[in-house]
């Protein structure tokens, strides 16, 4: 198994965990001659390489792992940013070839649903561990609240402010990935964000995601992308359907036509960039 062999299935994992706490960093060390003979790969393959989640960078390096001869290799760390594991993945060199997507989807499955940070919580442990399920939030930052305001002790109140600092950044870090969806599933962004507003109900946190929500329930921007992107899965989906075979130039051509009318006059919007990366990969 080679790079060849191992780069569709990293852009289908960055797919498949988009909106996870997942990023992939795919790092290349060589000088690419021939542009034409990559795009055309990637085009046989239906990878656009272009995922929220995903960052295409050259020469990356960790302190902890040295000595790598051999690529491919992967490097994973979990939340907390700490080394996890790493090791050959080409199966010709003792790798383990998809080992790597395991032990990803076994941390996922181990992350809490809001980090809190390293440092144990003694007199709110509790509260603590509600916050992390990602359990009745809003309940929880009321709790939060009164706590405060009744006046706790020093160690209690450290914890609170913990508490509240976790909850807030979880709200942020929420927030601003549901905001970058109308750059590519426009149609998901509003539900996305009522989902947030109630997650967070009944606390003061969720008012800045319910004025997001009644602003771009208004948003014509919004409207206008929901339906670009109904129109462009429709496109989608007559290409995959379509032999490789019967995949002409005429054929491209026709689709390509559809989408430069669909961008017409939207080529400022986020969802444009989506239309935009397709079309290159058609053309």
């Amino acid at each position: 198994m080679g790079c060849r062999q191992l780069t569709p299935k990293m852009v289908s994992l960055a797919k498949r965990l988009e909106g996870k706490p997942f990023h992939l960093v795919a790092s290349h060390c060589q000088i690419i001659s021939n542009q034409e003979k990559v795009i055309a790969y990637l085009k046989a393959n239906r990878m656009s390489a272009f995922s929220p989640n995903m960052t295409i960078t050259k020469d990356g390096s960790h302190p902890d792992v040295q000595g790598i001869r051999l690529k491919p290799y992967y490097i994973i760390f979990d939340h907390t940013g700490k080394l996890h594991a790493h090791h050959m993945c080409g199966s010709y060199h003792g790798g383990d070839e998809w080992r790597m997507i395991e032990i990803v989807d076994e941390l996922l499955a181990k992350t809490p649903a809001i980090y809190l940070g390293a440092e144990p919580f003694q007199k709110l442990a509790p509260l603590a561990a509600q916050v992390s399920k990602g359990k009745n939030l809003g309940g929880v930052m009321k709790t939060v609240a009164a706590r405060r305001a009744a006046g706790p002790d020093a160690e209690s109140g450290a914890e609170l402010m913990r508490l509240q600092h976790a909850l807030t950044r979880y709200r942020d870090r929420k927030l601003t990935n549901v905001l970058r969806l109308e750059g590519s599933q426009p149609a998901q962004v509003v539900p996305e964000l009522r989902r947030l507003a109630i997650a967070f109900k009944g606390s003061a946190l969720a008012k800045p995601v319910q004025e997001k929500v009644d602003e771009l329930s208004k948003s014509a921007a919004l409207k206008t992308q929901i339906a670009m992107e109904k129109k462009f899965r429709s496109v989608v989906r007559k290409y995959d359907k379509t032999k490789e075979k019967k995949r002409t130039e005429a054929f491209g051509g026709t689709l390509a036509k559809k989408l430069d009318k669909l961008l017409k006059g939207n080529e400022e919007l986020p969802f444009a960039a989506t239309i935009q990366t397709f079309l290159a990969e058609i053309r």
